[in-house]
Formats: structure tokens, sequence, C-alpha cells
């Protein structure tokens, strides 16, 4: 009977052949730590304490951690003031990469090429005639094309520091807006919650609305505001004061358009639906593309009131709109206009729309204001342009404060909800809820159920 053994070969440390001695010994051996450089802390300890020097240069290499330089902060909104211009530099210094060379010098030849042509179009231009809105695209179309490639030009864009006179630059920005999601979430939104079509038939934006709200009620060093997403949901306390509202137009030309805020979700129990309430109005917004920042003196027309949805309602949607006024008849907006309206590179251009002298909508009639009525009477079309944006609010216990301090100040409590619920000063706000189910045996209850008869036997 055979029987296999398993046979142990003797251990030995591999080595490579053409090693010799003392590398395959140094290789076996652990390296030293690396030695770190004496601080000042670990200097003072070692004077002092003579004995202890090595515990204290191991705690010191172990707890101290080398700490980068602070970078040199820019100021994006003036650059001034942080002690220097910032301006772009090529990634690789003149000779490294002769590709990267080459590349620089032919980007700046079509560039020189694209502005000649611009000026031959620009000479050929003549005040009053036919082919000159035709002959102003082609010139705008050769502008953007003979810088919009130039990697200084796409460094300011993306560094916010362009310059919105610049077509090119106008451009660019207009195309980051379109096409980087910014948009695609603001039609995203209108269009799934329903804003469109229960506020406007259609919109069509052509101004990129943003808003800041403050992240708290409170005033002092915590007040801090946001830029919020279209969509989002905001507490009452946060839209107790007027939002910021920020728009970047795209045309150099002054044109007027009118500020609406409503809130398409309040309750109607008389007619078992729901309602409009009119927030906030201001038309004659003047805008332009040279005019940046957020824009001023909008609650000097029909004030603001906060937001303040109702107990046992839904969610409701507040949605700020931008409408264009029409332009003048004698002038409509096109590239002519535009060029004939500006007057200086440093400014913006004159309006270019027509004045519309809309009244003070009246307390009474913030609620059922009827959008659609507004916008046909005073010839406001959004899918001529504009810009919008909406948020959402739930009820808190925040709404209650609006009703009772804001709302009674405005003048708007007996208005703020139906006639059918309590509406005298003092009375709490208003609560909702489903109907009651209807019994359909109540007429029942009270009649006997069985009745005793007497069985004869």
């Amino acid at each position: 009977m055979l029987v296999l053994r398993r046979l142990r070969l003797p251990v030995s440390t591999l080595a490579r052949c053409n090693a010799t001695l003392q590398a395959t010994e140094s290789a076996s051996v652990t390296p030293p730590p690396p030695v770190v450089a004496p601080t000042t802390e670990t200097i003072k300890s070692t004077a002092a304490t003579p004995e202890s020097q090595s515990s204290s240069s191991s705690t010191a290499s172990l707890t101290r951690v080398r700490r980068k330089p602070a970078a040199t902060r820019i100021a994006i909104a003036s650059p001034q003031k942080a002690g220097r211009t910032p301006k772009w530099r090529p990634a690789l210094p003149t000779g490294v990469l002769p590709a990267y060379d080459e590349a620089l010098k032919l980007i700046r030849q079509d560039s020189f090429r694209l502005k000649y042509e611009a000026s031959q179009v620009r000479r050929t231009i003549k005040p009053g005639d036919e082919d000159e809105e035709e002959k102003r695209k082609l010139l705008r179309i050769l502008q953007v094309q003979s810088e919009i490639n130039l990697p200084e030009v796409r460094w300011a864009v993306k560094s916010r520091l362009l310059d919105m006179r610049n077509p090119a630059h106008r451009h660019l920005r207009e195309q980051n807006w379109r096409g980087e999601g910014k948009l695609d979430l603001l039609m995203e939104r209108i269009h799934q919650m329903n804003v469109i079509p229960d506020v406007l038939p259609s919109l069509h934006p052509s101004v990129d609305v943003s808003i800041k709200v403050r992240q708290t009620h409170l005033a002092g060093p915590t007040y801090r505001s946001r830029g919020i997403e279209p969509g989002v949901f905001l507490s009452p306390k946060q839209t107790i004061a007027p939002p910021t509202v920020y728009a970047t137009a795209f045309h150099l030309d002054t044109r007027l358009y009118t500020m609406i805020l409503v809130d398409s979700d309040v309750p109607d129990p008389e007619n078992e639906t729901f309602t409009t309430f009119l927030h906030w109005l201001c038309p004659n917004v003047p805008l332009s593309a040279v005019n940046s920042g957020p824009i001023k003196n909008l609650n000097t027309h029909t004030q603001y009131v906060p937001p303040h949805p109702q107990q046992g309602t839904p969610y409701h949607r507040y949605t700020l709109l931008l409408l264009p006024q029409p332009a003048r008849p004698d002038a409509p907006y096109s590239l002519v206009t535009e060029a004939r309206s500006v007057t200086s590179r440093s400014r913006a251009g004159k309006v270019t729309s027509r004045y519309l002298p809309i009244p003070v909508v009246p307390q009474s009639a913030r609620t059922g204001f009827n959008v659609r009525e507004f916008c046909k009477k005073w010839s406001l079309d959004g899918r001529q342009g504009g810009g919008a944006h909406m948020w959402r609010e739930v009820w808190d216990e925040s709404s209650d404060v609006v009703y009772k301090n804001v709302l009674r100040a405005y003048s708007l409590y007996r208005f703020s909800f139906p006639p059918a619920l309590p509406s005298l000063p003092g009375a709490d706000a208003p609560k909702y809820g489903h109907p009651p189910r209807p019994d359909r045996y109540g007429h029942l209850r009270g009649e006997q159920k069985y009745i005793a008869t007497q069985v004869s036997t």
C-alpha cells in the first residue's frame, strides 16, 4: 500500500539574483520614520527639560499638522478693492507646448478675420434702409463669433466678470441660462405644478429671474438671505418681508415690465373651488442688460402683502411674473430700435416700451384677481417673453402672526377669507377641512328600531 507524504520545503527569503547581499539585508529591514523638523514649541520644551526630548518631539510630530497658506481671495463684484484686477493667464507659458501656442494663434487669427468682416458690414449699414434689420442681425452674429472662442472671454464669463455691453458676453450668459439647466428647471416646475395653465395659458421666458428670501424672521446679525430654486417650500415667516428680485435681461434698450405676485390656491368655500389672491403688483419696471443687481422700488404701487396660507388647505403656489409691456407703435422691438436707443456705452438705452397707467388695485379686489383678464386688458403677453419664478408654502404658526399683525394693518382681515367664516376683529385665523360626510340614516336614529307585538296562543 502506497502512502503519499507531503514534503516540507525549507523556508528561505527570496531575493533577486542580481541583488547584492547588502541590498537584500536592507530590503528586509523596516526603514526608519522620516525626521521631523523641530518646531518652536519643541525647542522650548527641550530647553526646559532635556530628559523629555524624545517624548516631546514624538508628540509634536503626531499632533502638529502642516497647514497650507491661506489663498488670497479676490472680490468678484469689485476686484479693484482686493488689491489687484484679476485677468486671464495662459495655462502654459509660451514655448512649453508648441501645439498649445499654435492653437491660441489660430483662435486669434480667426477672431481678427471675423472682426474685419464685422467692420465691413458696419460700413454698409445706413439708417432707414429696408435691409437694415438683416444687416444688423449679420453684424451681431459676426460680433459674437469673433470673440466667443477667445479664452479670456470664456474665463471672464465663467468668473462673473462679464461686460453685458459686449455681445459675446451677453450671448454666453444667455447660453448658460438656457443650456445649463436653470431655465429647464423653471419650465419643468411651472408645468409640473400646473402654474401653466392655471395662471397663464403660456409663457416663453426671455429674462432670467432669481429670488432671495431671508432665512429667519429675526433681524440684525442673523438676517441672511439666500437664493431659492423654483418650486421649493418656504416658511411664511421667511416671506414676511418682500423678497429680493433679481432680473437679468439680454437687450440693451430699456424695456418696461409689469411685476405680479399671486397665490392661485386660496379656498373659495361658497363655490367649492379655489380662487386667486393678489399679493404684489408693480407696473412699468425698467429692465436692461446694463442694469444689474436687485430691482428697486417695487413696493411703490400695490403694496406687498405677505403670503398667509390657511390652515387645513394644501400647499399654496406663489407665482411671480415679469410680463413685458407692449412696444411703442412707432418703434417695435428689433435690433434697429435697440441700436438707435443706445446713445452711450456706459449707460442703458432709452425706454422703448409703452408706459401703462395701471391704477392701484384696491384691497377688496385682491381676492379673486384674474390674471388673464388683467393681461388681456393691458396687452400683456407671456408668449412675447418675460420671466417667472415660483415657490410653495404650507400653514404653520407664523401664518397666524401674519393674520393678526400684518393683514389687520392693511385692512385686509375681512377680505382674506370668505364671509361665511368668522371675520370679526380679534377672531382667529380661518381653518378649513373636508366637509362632513352625509349621514344617510340620520333621520332614522330617533325612531324605534323594533316594534313589540303580542303573539296570540
